[in-house]
């Protein structure tokens, strides 16, 4: 059964929401520039003419390039993050629910649902097991 949440746990939620997109913001973000400054040190660049990665001429050696290219590649993982991060964000408090019929959707907070209940955000209700309300009532 779904029940409102008190305004504790709203906020405890949406802590708890933050925190976890930050975390996968901040692993794809890292990935990227890892994976940037690999790519890079190892001499393959994007070839925009022809669509394909090929094999660049840099000086120097593998080890030589990679501090460089590690640097150059920074703003990518703080690009990534703040992206994922607000995509992720935008995405979770998008969520809504009619507790009445349980129905999911996206983006329609207040909309009427068929069954004739309405949509609320996800943050504000939570699931709780009927026994478990029956018990605490």
């Amino acid at each position: 059964m779904w029940v409102q949440r008190t305004p504790e746990e709203v906020a405890k939620w949406k802590a708890v929401t933050q925190k976890q997109a930050r975390s996968d913001a901040l692993q794809i973000g890292i990935g990227a520039w890892i994976g940037a400054a690999l790519v890079l040190s190892a001499g393959w660049v994007a070839s925009f003419r022809t669509g394909v990665a090929v094999q660049g001429s840099f000086g120097g050696t593998f080890l030589t390039r990679l501090p460089v290219f590690a640097l150059l590649t920074a703003p990518i993982a703080f690009i990534a993050f703040r992206y994922e991060n607000r995509k992720k964000l935008n995405g979770v408090e998008a969520r809504t629910i009619c507790p009445k019929c349980d129905t999911a959707s996206e983006g329609n907070t207040g909309a009427a649902c068929g069954c004739g209940g309405s949509f609320v955000p996800q943050s504000a209700m939570k699931w709780i097991e009927e026994l478990e309300h029956e018990h605490t009532a």
